[in-house]
């Protein structure tokens, strides 16, 4: 959709059971070691572009459950407007160290071909990249072949369709050892979103999470889909969660603690003096 304000172009689409709504595009003044936040003039932006295209929804700032902003990396051409900044990218080597800048989210696989190119003279033996390939390629067959161990397929044959295609989209040829490690009723779904609790427990175990925050913003995605940053489920998430980080009740509390902090303070909504509207639409 247009805002109404400005003609920019809004979005607002499903995506893991909620509604994502954006962007906002404005200079960031802040240092860059800080991790970054919504302010409330782009909360109030956000929502008049939704009352203007929802009108009949009297959408207002407490259905928002969740929050995240980010500095998108730009190549300085001098453009007075950052927005105006091309969305190249860039690619160099300083003593082996390989870095990318730059570009967009929708040129992820030509950054990713360039980096390898640049990077084939430190792996010899890495395959060519083919232009003509899928992006995502189903893994049906390669988990069939591959037959993983006894018993996945038939817990997969438990689960609804879409579930079952979810996890497999999700995690490949993962996928039998996170049905596997799933304990008692941790295949079902977490209310108000489309995660199963196992993922949960895969995570904790398998994807090197060194604080709460990435369990919880980065290897799932349920601080950004549940209210609060989902505090109302942290026992059961500790449940689950704490013997496998072999956290002891000390470490978890303070974890939990810095986690809540973080959320509200990034996550979460700005004050709401801050946001020039009405509570309701």
């Amino acid at each position: 959709l247009m805002h109404p304000l400005d003609g920019r172009p809004v979005f607002a689409y499903p995506w893991e059971g909620a509604t994502l709504v954006g962007t906002t595009d404005v200079d960031h003044g802040a240092d860059l070691m800080q991790e970054a936040a919504i302010t409330g003039a782009e909360v109030a932006y956000l929502m008049t572009a939704l009352d203007a295209q929802f009108p009949d929804l009297q959408l207002c700032v407490d259905d928002i459950l969740a929050t995240y902003a980010g500095v998108r990396p730009v190549i300085d051409t001098g453009a007075v407007d950052p927005s105006k900044e091309g969305r190249d990218h860039v690619v160099w080597q300083e003593d082996g160290l390989l870095t990318v800048t730059g570009g967009k989210l929708t040129t992820f696989r030509p950054i990713a071909e360039d980096a390898l190119k640049h990077a084939a003279r430190y792996l010899p033996d890495l395959p060519q990249a083919v232009a003509a390939a899928p992006i995502f390629a189903a893994a049906t067959a390669d988990l069939q072949k591959s037959g993983g161990q006894a018993g996945w397929q038939i817990i997969a044959r438990r689960l609804p369709s879409d579930t079952l295609l979810r996890l497999q989209g999700r995690y490949g040829l993962a996928l039998p050892d996170l049905l596997l490690c799933a304990q008692a009723g941790e295949l079902a779904t977490i209310p108000g979103t489309l995660t199963q609790w196992a993922e949960l427990r895969w995570a904790a175990r398998s994807e090197a999470c060194c604080h709460l925050e990435d369990l919880l913003l980065r290897r799932t995605r349920l601080g950004l889909l549940l209210r609060e940053g989902g505090r109302a489920h942290l026992p059961r998430i500790r449940a689950i969660c704490q013997p496998e980080l072999g956290w002891d009740d000390e470490k978890w509390a303070q974890e939990q603690q810095q986690y809540l902090v973080l959320w509200q303070k990034n996550y979460g909504l700005p004050a709401r003096d801050t946001i020039p509207l009405p509570e309701a639409a």
